[in-house]
């Protein structure tokens, strides 16, 4: 694996985090959860949860580049679902809209799941962005295990941060032997190039997925992690992620 990898957490620095790690959590899954169950109509508790993702990019100190960065290469996958809602969702008696010199029409209550899916989808990629743009990984994984989370979807998530960097460092090293071999990718016969590469990156991955597999169970791998020790859990903390919490069902309820 190469080092300095762009992926590396912002916040691995020597001081404190502002806030506890297990609140952080409870406090951005909380954010989550209540913005699914709010209606794309209250524009303005959106707006409100909007704010805090906002001030929380102060508050851990997470520039702003690297944030909308990061947030970037989820929130096309979020667009593209939701583009198509518009077109294909019809109500009874609903109004619709004519596009394109009324090539095509678009309906109300499709334009209403387009903003549902966005801005809730929105909400759930910044939230996580923050939460992994201020904490080491390893931070963020010892949390969910505080919280009891499944050991295997704990160990999942984290195989799959690790081993993302050895695929895309792989991914790369093809990349440079096709073009070494003059490939430039101008014609459309070519594209079966790329079907090469990902099926060939398929089985590379697949291959070093059991020589590493083999070598953690060489060190005596038998299918749980230790736990990482975390400091004690701070009340003060906590008490202010559950004002927080507060604050957001009170958006919820007050502001729809």
């Amino acid at each position: 694996m190469s080092g300095g990898h762009a992926h590396a957490p912002v916040a691995a620095r020597d001081d404190a985090p502002p806030l506890d790690i297990r609140a952080q959590v409870l406090l951005f899954f909380s954010l989550i959860v209540i913005g699914v169950s709010t209606p794309p109509q209250a524009l303005a508790a959106f707006a409100a949860y909007f704010m805090f993702v906002g001030a929380s990019l102060i508050l851990f100190r997470i520039p702003v580049l690297l944030f909308l960065k990061r947030a970037a290469v989820a929130i096309p996958f979020v667009l593209m679902i939701a583009a198509f809602l518009p077109f294909l969702k019809r109500e009874a008696g609903d109004t619709l809209y004519p596009v394109l010199g009324g090539l095509m029409q678009v309906s109300e209550s499709g334009l209403w799941a387009l903003a549902n899916t966005a801005l809730k989808g929105l909400l759930g990629v910044s939230c996580l962005v923050v939460l992994g743009a201020a904490n080491p990984f390893q931070l963020v994984l010892s949390a969910l295990q505080w919280y009891r989370m499944p050991a295997a979807l704990v160990q999942l998530t984290g195989f799959t941060y690790r081993y993302l960097f050895v695929i895309s460092d792989e991914l790369r090293r093809m990349a440079r032997a096709r073009d070494a071999r003059g490939y430039r990718g101008r014609w459309i016969w070519q594209s079966r190039v790329i079907g090469q590469m990902i099926a060939t990156l398929f089985l590379r991955s697949y291959e070093r997925s059991e020589r590493i597999h083999a070598a953690m169970s060489s060190r005596g791998y038998d299918g749980t992690i230790p736990e990482s020790g975390l400091p004690p859990a701070n009340a003060v903390h906590f008490a202010a992620a559950a004002v927080c919490v507060a604050s957001f069902l009170a958006v919820r309820l007050w502001l729809i």
